[in-house]
């Protein structure tokens, strides 16, 4: 029951955006609240249980990009940085705000693990310095940059009416961060 209780929050989500209500929830499962709380005590919890079970999905792509051979490590690295935040059930970044001002423990806990989820993203820069497709450079100031640019996006975005997805924000942030702005690298050294 709890699986298929999530399953219809994240249909909402999509739908309706973190303005769904319990009653829209029990509706489409045709059960009663009565049931629903039995499982969770709250929205907040519906949320932070999606937040929960979408950030484990993100960690299991994660694993799944660093596992596969066919792979270059560079594009491991750019795929594994993509799918970072677009993993949390929200495929529109104004979602991202919603969770960031009305969910504080599911913003909390998403938070969390932006800061603190890098361990397999490390494995991948130091595997590309070791092969020396990348130079060594300061892990924690790109970790920084990287989390810095999403926050401004987010905020970008939601005031600009979501002119760009996350993702595709997100995707421009990585091409920057891993391939600089310069058009040849080797005319301008």
């Amino acid at each position: 029951m709890r699986e298929r209780i999530l399953q219809a929050v994240a249909a909402e989500v999509d739908y309706r955006g973190l303005k769904f209500s319990i009653r829209d929830i029990t509706s489409r499962l045709g059960i009663s609240s009565k049931t629903l709380y039995q499982q969770f005590e709250s929205k907040e919890s519906l949320v932070l249980a999606l937040v929960k079970q979408s950030i484990g999905e993100m960690r299991a792509t994660e694993a799944a990009i660093r596992e596969d051979e066919s792979l270059p490590t560079l594009e491991k690295l750019k795929q594994a940085l993509i799918i970072l935040p677009g993993g949390i059930a929200m495929k529109d970044v104004r979602l991202l705000d919603e969770l960031r001002n009305g969910y504080p423990e599911a913003w909390r806990y998403a938070d969390e693990y932006m800061r603190e989820g890098w361990i397999g993203i490390r494995a991948l820069v130091d595997e590309g310095v070791e092969q020396g497709i990348l130079k060594e450079f300061n892990f924690h100031l790109f970790v920084q940059m990287y989390i810095g640019s999403m926050y401004r996006l987010i905020e970008y975005q939601v005031s600009r009416a979501g002119e760009m997805t996350l993702i595709e924000g997100i995707t421009q942030v990585v091409d920057i961060l891993l391939e600089g702005i310069c058009s040849d690298k080797s005319n301008h050294k």
